[in-house]
């Protein structure tokens, strides 16, 4: 009845055997009152332990072994010995092993595809957001064309108008001084007129190596005319930049006239030129007041100006083009005091 109970697909032999190692059971009758031939056996009867283990059958195929200890009356122990089949088992073991992998493998992928998407997605939107916003600029500045002219069209004639009243009006004349605030009013808005224009146009550019060193001096040699203050150019002989030299020598004369208008009649003013990497970095440092930290992340939006007689164009107009050069800005405050304004340009052949 044992026998029966005790199936070979998952059991691959049971026996009972003696405290003397005497095989009383056996699921192969064969070996009933056969011994155990295995070391150890009395002191583990001693021990009174149940153990199991790993074991290799005859046929090479894995089992498992378990050892239990029957007692029976009058302190007679025998070994009962249950070794079971284990290859459904490892096999089992085995395919959810390899389950678990697959799963972990397609979760990493599943993650790593829900960062990819989600970069692609982030990049659609700012692509979509930058390209949205050069439509709206691009609009805007169709319309401010359009209407600087008209206003430029209309000014022309006041001007004019109001020259030749000017000067057929003797010095002593009250009207005199009445007539020159009005040039003086007409020549500003004509100043601004032109800054629109020039701001909304599409700017197209002619690239070339250029070497910041004359370009520096002249531009000196124009914006500071006539100022009482200190001058230093320093530049490294042989460096050049990819950039439009029209458009670079307007920036950096806008940038050194914005640095001595800051620092008045006298302070000191610090020009550079140097390499940084794939770049070329020109610095012009000036000695002044600096820059409201709250000013700071809007000295380049249009229309925004710190001076009284500002159009708030000149900074971003020269990101525009700096920018349009595959170059960029930065307006920064000094520690020691005054303010930096940081032009990076690309190196040629270097990207």
């Amino acid at each position: 009845e044992i026998r029966d109970i005790l199936s070979d697909r998952v059991v691959a032999y049971a026996l009972i055997a003696g405290e003397g190692g005497t095989v009383l059971f056996h699921t192969n009758p064969g070996l009933v009152g056969t011994k155990l031939g295995e070391k150890g056996l009395k002191e583990w009867l001693r021990s009174g332990k149940t153990y199991g283990r790993r074991v290799r059958l005859g046929t090479g195929l894995p089992a498992y072994e378990f050892n239990y200890l029957l007692h029976g009356p009058a302190g007679k122990v025998e070994v009962l010995r249950l070794v079971l089949h284990t290859t459904q088992a490892d096999r089992i073991l085995s395919d959810a092993r390899k389950m678990w992998w697959t799963v972990g493998a397609v979760l990493l992928l599943l993650w790593a595809f829900g960062i990819a998407l989600e970069r692609v997605l982030a990049r659609h939107l700012r692509l979509q957001t930058e390209v949205e916003r050069r439509e709206r600029l691009a609009l805007i500045g169709q319309m401010t064309a359009t209407l600087a002219h008209e206003i430029r069209n209309a000014l022309g004639s006041v001007k004019g108008y109001t020259q030749w009243v000017d000067e057929k009006v003797e010095e002593a004349d009250p009207r005199k001084k009445a007539l020159s605030i009005a040039l003086r009013g007409t020549e500003r808005i004509e100043s601004l007129v032109n800054d629109l224009l020039l701001f909304s146009r599409e700017e197209s550019y002619s690239f070339e190596p250029v070497d910041p060193t004359p370009l520096l001096k002249e531009t000196v040699a124009a914006a500071a005319s006539g100022w009482g203050g200190e001058v230093e150019v320093k530049t490294v002989p042989g460096m050049c930049a990819m950039a439009d030299p029209d458009k670079l020598r307007r920036i950096l004369h806008n940038g050194v006239r914005n640095a001595i208008q800051a620092m008045g009649e006298r302070g000191a003013l610090k020009i550079t030129a140097r390499s940084e990497g794939h770049r070329l970095v020109i610095r012009i440092e000036d000695t002044g007041p600096g820059i409201p930290a709250a000013e700071l992340p809007r000295l380049f939006t249009p229309f925004h100006t710190t001076k009284t007689d500002g159009t708030g164009l000149g900074l971003a107009y020269s990101k525009k083009v700096i920018e349009g050069m595959k170059g960029g800005i930065e307006l920064s405050n000094r520690e020691e005091g005054g303010a930096v304004l940081a032009i990076y340009l690309p190196i040629p052949g270097e990207g």
